[in-house]
């Protein structure tokens, strides 16, 4: 009886650790540089461009899709703002290229890669 009872509880536990595993799989990718914090959420097709410092500078998102280059995603906010931009679906599931970078020679994160 205990025998049946553990392997039933095993398979349970086996059984749980894979859903969670399955709905952990896709997740946002971020990037922090000196003044700016920058994510891309592939669920909600989204990017996340966050400015983390009070010192005149704006960060920027720069990004490409299949390595075609689709200009700056900005925030113009000031110090402890945040934007967040969608890109539309005719770019889902295409190939995505992106890093976060800072106005004024801040410099930028390195490129990121993932699916769009």
């Amino acid at each position: 009886m205990r025998r049946i009872m553990r392997n039933s509880v095993v398979s349970v536990a086996i059984a749980a650790a894979a859903v969670v595993g399955l709905a952990t799989t896709a997740s946002a990718q971020s990037y922090v540089i000196t003044g700016a914090y920058g994510y891309y959420d592939s669920n909600k097709h989204m990017f996340g461009i966050g400015d983390t410092e009070a010192d005149g500078q704006y960060p920027y998102v720069q990004w490409k899709v299949n390595g075609v280059s689709q200009g700056d995603l900005v925030n113009y906010n000031g110090n402890g703002s945040w934007r967040d931009v969608t890109i539309s679906s005719g770019k889902w599931g295409q190939s995505l290229a992106w890093r976060i970078c800072r106005s004024g020679g801040g410099g930028c994160s390195p490129w990121l890669y993932e699916t769009a």
